[in-house]
């Protein structure tokens, strides 16, 4: 990979279209269509100027040799119920959070709700899991461009537990005050954890 730059493929989706077109965790993607790949994030935004449907030509590293696979792009909300356990009510309540979103806290182009019942059962939430429930992401946004999306828990924000959807705006003033450009968020999303920083907006 000398030169090179891409993203890393860590997990694949249970039954989503990369893994069904052999996408294999240790890949390294460096280019869509054609166009190269930098970074994750660059991925992400190639793949969702796709439109549903359409066949994605991946240039993949695997194994220090080049190879290709084709992968037909599926639709975002699919792939998020599929990310939730294929909860089936997802379609029905889907449009049911919308209405209070704003008046819930908000922070880095996302808003949070509390992790209560109802939005255990919507977003198929293990009752062992804690934290804050992201109800809404700006698809302009770092947090968007970074991939988190509505039904992710937040379990830490900065180095503190979040508890409450108040914690997150707290934890961004917390890093403006110690003049930070980012702040680390744990994520916890079907079943496994991830740690991301999302950037502070001026």
């Amino acid at each position: 990979m000398s030169g090179k730059k891409g993203a890393l493929v860590a997990e694949l989706t249970p039954g989503g279209p990369a893994e069904k077109a052999g996408v294999q965790p240790g890949d390294v993607v460096i280019g869509v269509n054609g166009h190269p790949v930098t970074s994750s994030s660059d991925l992400t935004r190639q793949v969702a100027a796709s439109h549903s449907g359409d066949v994605l030509h991946l240039q993949v590293m695997r194994g220090g040799k080049p190879t290709s696979v084709d992968v037909r792009s599926g639709v975002r909300p699919a792939e998020s119920q599929l990310a939730q356990n294929d909860n089936d009510n997802s379609d029905d309540q889907g449009g049911q959070p919308e209405a209070p979103a704003p008046a819930r806290p908000t922070a880095l182009g996302m808003s949070f709700g509390p992790l209560d019942e109802s939005a255990r059962r919507r977003y198929g939430i293990p009752a062992n899991v804690r934290g804050v429930v992201i109800e809404s992401v700006s698809p302009s946004s770092d947090a968007g461009q970074e991939g988190l999306r509505r039904g992710d828990v937040v379990v830490r924000a900065g180095d503190k537990e979040a508890a409450s959807p108040a914690d997150l705006p707290a934890a961004v003033d917390a890093a403006k005050r110690a003049g930070r450009p980012s702040v680390l968020l744990q994520i916890h999303r079907n079943g496994r954890n991830l740690f991301v920083a999302i950037k502070i907006a001026p």
